[in-house]
């Protein structure tokens, strides 16, 4: 019963529309009216040079003035009360699924549920797909991940069924691997109305993309010369940190093409502008069509890039389109580096993990 009344009260006394400012003025105008009114019942009187004190109304200012404005003030309320009641209800229509993804050591605990898209008001629904390593010095495991992340289309349908689509909205991120968080965009690329978040390492706490913009963009794609009928080629993405030539050298085939797409001086945390990572991603996209049209089959893709960046470039991936995608996990301690990666959805397949060219789990 707390816990309602709890509710009730922060939803009415949580900053509104117009009818919280209608019912404050309101309510304002009632009390100006008769407080003045019986205010002016206090005067001297200059034949004696005392006070003479009465209180009444309709006697200071007249009758009918003091009735209008108590009327205009009942009036106000009356509409402010109408409006709360239509948003009430509008409210409970409007769902936020928050979706966060675990999958990394360092993933923070907090819930990234009450801290994102403050201004939306409505049922908030959390989805989480946690799939964390256990134990001190464990690497990710590309079959847990899989698993996990696979179902999250199908947990986000049950959460919104019943819900009319215009009355729903999706937020995500969270702290994973680069093929995770590719993946969950991949899955979300028809979705409306999609929230992106990350952690800032900074301030140590969930933030919306909404910072400024450096003008800092991608150099043209680098290497597209020397893709001649190859079916293979690895795409090199350097957003927040440069790639080491030495780790991809260690993890493909000598005679597979190595294209860079990269920023000119790789920074992290400097990505937090929604127009600057809309026009990396739209880079992105122009730079995987300019591949696709040498007739390349399949992309191997290498990425360092912050969440939400990786989250945005795998919801633009047209799975139609585009080349067969693997999207591969950096392990610093392994020979390989780039030892194994996820096969993203295709027209002929499911996602899968590839690890040394081969499939060894497939959804």
């Amino acid at each position: 019963m707390l816990n309602i009344v709890t509710r009730l009260l922060d939803w009415f006394t949580r900053p509104r529309s117009v009818g919280i400012a209608l019912l404050k003025y309101g309510a304002l105008v009632i009390a100006v009216a008769i407080g003045t009114d019986l205010a002016i019942q206090v005067a001297r009187q200059s034949e004696t040079g005392g006070w003479s004190f009465s209180f009444g109304t309709g006697q200071g200012i007249p009758l009918w003035a003091t009735l209008l404005c108590a009327g205009v003030g009942v009036l106000m309320l009356l509409v402010g009360l109408v409006i709360l009641v239509i948003e009430f209800f509008r409210e409970r229509r409007r769902r936020l699924v928050v979706i966060e993804l675990r999958g990394l050591h360092s993933s923070p605990d907090t819930p990234a549920v009450e801290k994102v898209v403050p201004s939306f008001r409505g049922d908030r629904r959390h989805l989480l797909l946690d799939f964390r390593p256990h134990g001190p010095g464990a690497l990710v495991d590309p079959a847990h991940l899989l698993e996990r992340v696979s179902s999250m289309k199908s947990t986000l349908q049950t959460l919104v069924e019943g819900a009319d689509k215009r009355d729903v909205q999706v937020a995500i991120g969270g702290l994973a691997s680069v093929p995770a968080l590719f993946m969950a965009g991949f899955l979300l690329d028809d979705e409306s109305h999609v929230h992106l978040y990350d952690w800032d390492r900074s301030t140590k706490r969930w933030r919306s993309i909404d910072g400024y913009d450096d003008a800092d963009r991608f150099l043209p794609l680098e290497g597209l010369a020397s893709v001649d009928g190859t079916k293979d080629v690895v795409l090199v993405v350097e957003a927040s940190y440069s790639v080491n030539q030495a780790d991809i050298s260690a993890s493909f085939d000598a005679d597979m093409p190595v294209l860079r797409l990269r920023v000119m001086n790789p920074l992290a945390d400097r990505f937090w502008s929604e127009e600057k990572q809309h026009a990396l991603t739209v880079a992105f996209r122009n730079a995987v069509q300019l591949i696709s049209s040498k007739g390349v089959k399949t992309i191997h893709l290498v990425a360092a890039a912050p969440a939400s960046l990786i989250l945005r470039m795998g919801m633009s991936y047209d799975k139609r389109l585009f080349p067969k995608l693997v999207v591969y996990q950096f392990e610093k301690s392994s020979a390989k580096p780039y030892l194994w990666g996820v096969q993203m959805f295709g027209h002929e397949h499911n996602p899968c993990v590839i690890q040394n060219a081969q499939t060894i789990l497939r959804r």
